[in-house]
């Protein structure tokens, strides 16, 4: 192997590590202006190294595409100040991509894309309230997407933290003090979530935002607040998915037997997909007729929900999963 590789690290993958040696120049723009190369290890697709120095597009390409795999890895922002030196068009497509992803409907994958753009945009420029707001918002979303509730208290905690970032930049700063008080209310800090409330309230010009703080406000001054935090809930949810899949039928249908009677489903968070998840679990311990009911009830909330209608088809005509 070339003294100036290694292969060892955790993070590598598919990728070696090249150190420059010192010296090396890599060149841009239609001038072909030298930049030089910092000596730390930089990511080059294993296997593509022949003993000579490699291409400067392959180095360009290869910093993209191992950032995007790794944000948070080391040298992460020497990456990121490399990649918008000598390779700018990397870092547009990826302003481009989140830009996109704000436009339309999205699955988990997506999000975790536009959380990683963010991310490496970020890198550059750590005190820019703008894409802390848009990474806690992104984070958020992710961590109450259904099928990433395994993860949710991992998410929730990193878009608190953008959240706060944001509230330090920008005292007051409304979608964030919003989501620092939904967060709050999730892990059971009502006091703190109905301060931050009151604290957005008088600065709300719509509506439906202001009636929708009200309403929580009234909650919170009421008796009925649950008695843990519903974070504890949504991973409870994650675990029985994770049991659901790996032949722990009875185990998981304990648990979302508890969580459909607590109600989190059916007033905090409707959600046709725990309806279905609770169906199956019922009919994999041999109840098809309460997995009917449940998929029922799924389609109370979402007529169209393809998964229920799908159930609900198969347990009439006696299929089995």
């Amino acid at each position: 192997m070339h003294p100036s590789f290694d292969n060892t690290s955790p993070l590598a993958g598919h990728f070696s590590f090249w150190k420059p040696r010192s010296g090396h120049m890599v060149h841009t723009g239609a001038d072909e202006r030298p930049i030089l190369l910092p000596e730390i290890p930089l990511p080059l697709p294993s296997g593509t190294f022949d003993h000579n120095d490699p291409a400067d597009d392959l180095i360009g390409s290869s910093l993209y595409d191992y950032l995007r795999q790794f944000p948070d890895c080391p040298h992460n922002i020497e990456y990121a100040t490399l990649l918008r030196d000598v390779w700018p068009h990397y870092l547009s497509d990826l302003a481009s991509q989140a830009i996109m992803l704000d436009h339309k409907v999205v699955d988990a994958p997506y999000v975790q894309r536009k959380i990683i753009s963010l991310k490496i945009l970020l890198l550059l420029n750590p005190g820019n309230p703008g894409l802390l707001l848009q990474l806690g918002l992104a984070c958020n979303d992710f961590a109450l997407m259904f099928s990433e509730l395994h993860q949710c208290r991992t998410q929730i905690l990193q878009a608190m933290d953008y959240f706060l970032r944001v509230q330090q930049l920008v005292p007051g700063e409304a979608a964030s003090l919003n989501g620092l008080a939904q967060i709050d209310y999730l892990l059971g800090d009502y006091p703190s979530a109905c301060k931050r409330w009151q604290e957005l309230l008088p600065n709300l010009q719509d509506p439906g935002a202001k009636i929708a703080v009200q309403a929580r406000l009234a909650q919170l001054s009421g008796d009925q607040l649950p008695d843990h935090p519903l974070l504890d809930d949504l991973e409870a949810t994650g675990v029985a998915m994770l049991l659901l899949a790996n032949n722990g039928e009875q185990e998981a249908r304990d648990i979302l037997e508890r969580l459909d009677e607590s109600g989190l489903f059916r007033h905090e968070f409707p959600s046709p997909e725990f309806f279905c998840l609770l169906a199956a679990s019922r009919e994999r311990t041999g109840d098809p007729d309460a997995a009917r009911i449940a998929l029922l009830y799924a389609l109370e909330l979402d007529p169209d929900f393809a998964l229920a209608n799908a159930g609900l088809e198969r347990l009439l005509t006696g299929g089995t999963q």
